[in-house]
């Protein structure tokens, strides 16, 4: 590693432990060695040959996957090998060289066959804290990952075969040099850096000092984010939720968990996603991002819903004069996605992405603290390239890449000289909330409990980071959720996959009607309709909100994360394509989002001004060449 730390840098890349199978950077073949003479082998008439006449720099792969194989680079091989069934790939590839014992044991192999197998019906996870056959070593602790247990465990359903299967131990080869190889490792086996953790730029008022009124005025209306300490520390779940709670209340309830490296969702026990996280060391883990925890498990709502309303009254939706979570008029069923349980390992996460539907949110780490980074609207964050009409996002797949790559740019970032421009990080901890305003690009990391800031991150790295988010629209963003709705159609997410849902073309249509029939109420407790003075009935509850949106919404965007292209301005006919971005770009880029139109601007330019997606779809991941000694 680099002995030199740079201003805000770091003394290198630290690692939480070797690789598993002795990988190295390709980079580091310019440094191998040729055999001395007295390890080379006889020639055939029994005289001493020449080392250089027989070595190969790169002699582990050239030999190890023969004249064929050897003509295709390691992503091409790691796809071939994806075709292959788990027995053929344990018992037949991976003996076949030792090339091949490093290739066919590379993570992502054994997660997708795991997943394509049994990601649906559910599997398995091996407690990884039940070491009786383990040696005791990193290894044997579950440091490498777990994805080839996971499919043993499962491939064989007999209770008296599983008692003799023993958790893989990784062989480390000598002369294996793949950036494939070493990259996934690199991304998954970071130490966090003392840099990336110490900066504190968003606002951040205690619980005490916020008011429904300055909430609003300050935050909302002008679309700023805030921490607000110690808002949520008097919710049952602050107070109660451990391992052990969880599990009590919801053991064997089914949760979905994504990846944006996986090519398929898991559905997961909470005791066995527990399980995964804590022997998990994957570059992208499988992300339990739940939207059904409060039906499935109503329990887990009653610790915070309740709470919520009473501690941040300006997010109860019943009394927030301003509007609050305006969705709700549509009903449970009806409306879209809007509240989720989000659960994950250690130092995992999302990549950067801007949240759906143009709505605001707010997230309450509940076990474990967040790690935040912002960037302002219209403001794309480095490394990040969405398409000109917003659909796709091409981006490093991994929360570690981006670090370990894009970091330098991001701390230049920092001194922009118009401070508008400049990101925004913060670290929340359970207690607190934050408030996320819509159109804010965004990355969050898990980063735990125990990580010591202003050292290499210490501490056990296993462990688990449990938090819960909900997204709304209010009167401060509402002209810019009907324009959105109007206007991106395409875009319009959390409703598709779910038939009781309003759909994406009817969207804007109902959630005004449902709007305008809102009434006004004298007493809550007997829904008595409001009157005038000439006893007529009055307007509904939100109509002068409606109203004043609809006249906003026709005058432009109120956030710069959105930009129309003339063709598809609300009322040009062609509003349903979705597009945003500056209008010139139009003819240097296709608006299909292809990757490789992404990816050659990418080369170009080392961030992209103009156009937001709704959500950042992971849509490939940049490569490493590192030249490590």
């Amino acid at each position: 590693g680099n002995d030199h730390a740079e201003e805000d840098g770091d003394a290198g890349f630290d690692t939480l432990f070797g690789h598993p199978y002795g990988a190295l950077p390709y980079g580091n073949i310019h440094f191998a060695s040729p055999p001395s003479s007295s390890d080379v082998s006889a020639a055939a008439d029994g005289q001493p040959s020449s080392s250089s006449s027989l070595w190969h720099p790169d002699k582990v792969r050239h030999d190890g996957l023969g004249p064929n194989l050897r003509q295709l680079n390691d992503e091409q091989l790691i796809t071939i090998l994806s075709f292959v069934d788990g027995p053929t790939l344990a018992s037949g590839i991976c003996c076949a060289s030792k090339f091949l014992y490093v290739a066919g044991h590379h993570e992502e192999l054994w997660r997708d066959l795991v997943l394509r197998r049994w990601g649906e019906v559910g599997f398995t996870v091996r407690d990884p804290h039940d070491t009786a056959e383990d040696d005791g070593s990193a290894q044997g602790k579950g440091a490498t990952g777990c994805w080839k247990d996971i499919y043993a465990w499962n491939h064989h359903p007999s209770d008296s075969t599983k008692t003799i299967i023993q958790r893989h131990s990784p062989i480390s080869m000598q002369g294996i040099y793949s950036d494939t190889f070493f990259r996934s490792w690199l991304c998954r086996s970071f130490a966090l850096q003392p840099s990336w953790l110490s900066t504190h730029t968003v606002s951040s008022i205690p619980h005490s000092e916020m008011t429904t009124e300055r909430f609003y005025k300050e935050y909302e209306e002008t679309n700023t984010p805030v921490l607000i300490k110690g808002a949520s520390k008097t919710w049952p779940a602050v107070q109660q939720w451990t391992r052990d709670y969880l599990l009590s209340v919801a053991s064997e309830k089914r949760f979905r968990a994504t990846s944006g490296a996986a090519p398929l969702p898991a559905q997961f026990t909470l005791a066995d996603y527990l399980n995964y996280c804590d022997s998990s060391t994957e570059e992208a883990p499988l992300y339990l991002f739940d939207r059904t925890f409060a039906t499935e498990c109503p329990q887990l709502l009653h610790d915070f819903d309740k709470s919520l309303k009473t501690s941040c009254g300006w997010w109860d939706g019943e009394t927030a004069e301003f509007g609050h979570d305006l969705f709700g008029v549509l009903g449970e069923g009806r409306r879209p996605d809007y509240q989720w349980l989000i659960v994950g390992p250690k130092r995992s996460g999302s990549c950067f992405h801007i949240d759906p539907n143009c709505t605001h949110a707010w997230n309450a780490p509940i076990i474990g603290r967040k790690r935040w980074i912002f960037y302002p609207p219209g403001v794309t964050p480095p490394g990040v390239f969405p398409s000109p009409n917003g659909d796709d996002v091409c981006m490093p797949i991994s929360i570690g890449e981006w670090f370990l790559t894009f970091w330098d740019q991001h701390v230049e970032r920092r001194k922009d000289p118009d401070v508008r421009r400049r990101p925004l990080e913060c670290t929340a901890c359970p207690g607190d909330v934050l408030f996320v305003p819509h159109g804010w690009w965004h990355m969050v990391m898990n980063i735990g409990d125990d990580d010591i800031v202003g050292g290499v991150a210490g501490g056990e790295e296993r462990g688990v980071s449990v938090a819960l988010t909900r997204n709304y629209v209010s009167g401060s963003n509402l002209s810019d959720v009907l324009r959105f709705l109007d206007s991106r159609v395409n875009q319009i997410s959390g409703c598709r996959d779910r038939g009781e849902a309003i759909q994406p073309d009817d969207l804007g249509r109902e959630f005004r009607k449902a709007l305008s029939e809102v009434k006004r109420c004298t007493s809550e407790s007997l829904g008595e309709e409001k009157k005038d003075d000439n006893g007529e009935e009055d307007k509904g509850r939100w109509t002068d909100l409606l109203e004043r949106a609809e006249r906003k919404a026709k005058e432009g965007w109120g956030c710069d994360a959105w930009v129309d292209l003339p063709s598809t301005c609300p009322g040009s006919g062609n509003a349903d394509k979705g597009n945003c971005g500056d209008p010139s770009e139009e003819k240097d880029e296709p608006t299909d989002g292809t990757k490789t139109s992404i990816l050659a601007r990418a080369k170009q330019s080392s961030s992209s001004t103009n156009g937001c997606g709704v959500s950042a779809i992971p849509a490939s991941s940049g490569s490493f060449s590192f030249s490590f000694l």
